[in-house]
């Protein structure tokens, strides 16, 4: 394979000379950049779409607990002040939003 490169390079030498060879290399260059600033760019695009999709799933479930606590259909109770200032950011980005806390599980509903 690397012999074939080397004679297809030399073969391209001598037909294009030593001044386009420094030009088609330099246009190879720049294309070699634009494609992995493209692909680093899908990647980004890529992970932000997720990250969208993740922050969706967590507002919609935290909206079914507003809801449900409003309507009165859960045993959620809303946290105290106090538990809401000592909140921290990493807690609140885990989605552990400070809106309403199930402290009893495993406790029946009552009807």
């Amino acid at each position: 394979m690397e012999l074939q490169l080397l004679v297809i390079l030399a073969v391209a030498f001598l037909v294009f000379g030593p001044e386009k060879m420094v030009e088609f290399a330099a246009n190879l260059g720049r294309i070699v950049r634009k494609l992995r600033q493209e692909w680093v760019q899908i990647q980004m695009e890529m992970e932000l779409s997720k990250l969208k999709q993740e922050l969706r799933k967590k507002q919609e479930d935290g909206e079914s607990k507003v809801k449900g606590y409003l309507s009165g259909e859960t045993d959620l109770k809303p946290r105290s002040q106090k538990e809401i200032l000592e909140t921290t950011m990493e807690e609140l980005f885990r989605g552990n939003a400070p809106v309403l806390e199930d402290k009893d599980k495993n406790k029946p509903k009552s009807s």
